[in-house]
């Protein structure tokens, strides 16, 4: 009887593990949103009761400069980046409220929170108006295809992504 419980209980906690997965959709090459982090952002200098989201992205190190750079002054290859994206659907902004960055062997090196938000108009076919796009259309359709690819991370773990185009 108290194997069956243990048993039970241990099957209980593999299955709890699960829930909290994101679930990353792919918006440019090697640029990604997790569709299960979008909530509504509570700004507490939203007089004009805008309708306000915010949404995890994760950028890979795509080798440009700007990355070399950042590894230059940190001292340490970087594997990704996620920041906190802040979009205001009413006015069309869209501002960063946190970035984490991550080594290759996915530990954060380094976080850096916004305050006050740097609100900044989304320009046309820029990865801000994807963003803005996914975010503010209806949430429940997030108009993706059923296209599903696992990127093996350098710790062997797993991930699930699908693609929104």
């Amino acid at each position: 009887m108290k194997k069956n419980l243990l048993f039970v209980f241990a099957a209980m906690l593999t299955m709890a593990c699960c829930v909290f997965a994101a679930d990353w959709v792919q918006i440019a090459e090697k640029q990604y949103l997790d569709a299960s982090s979008l909530t509504t952002y509570n700004y507490n200098l939203n007089f004009d009761n805008d309708i306000i989201y915010s949404i995890w992205q994760k950028r890979l190190n795509n080798g440009t400069e700007n990355w070399k750079e950042v590894e230059k002054n940190i001292g340490k290859k970087l594997w990704y980046e996620k920041s906190l994206q802040i979009v205001n659907c009413s006015k069309k902004e869209i501002a960063v409220k946190s970035i984490i960055l991550y080594d290759i062997k996915e530990n954060a090196i380094f976080n850096y929170d916004y305050y006050p938000l740097d609100w900044q108009s989304i320009a046309p076919e820029t990865i801000g108006e994807s963003i803005y796009t996914d975010v503010c259309r209806t949430t429940s359709s997030w108009g993706r295809t059923d296209v599903s690819n696992i990127i093996h991370t350098p710790t062997g773990s797993k991930i699930r992504v699908r693609s929104h185009k």
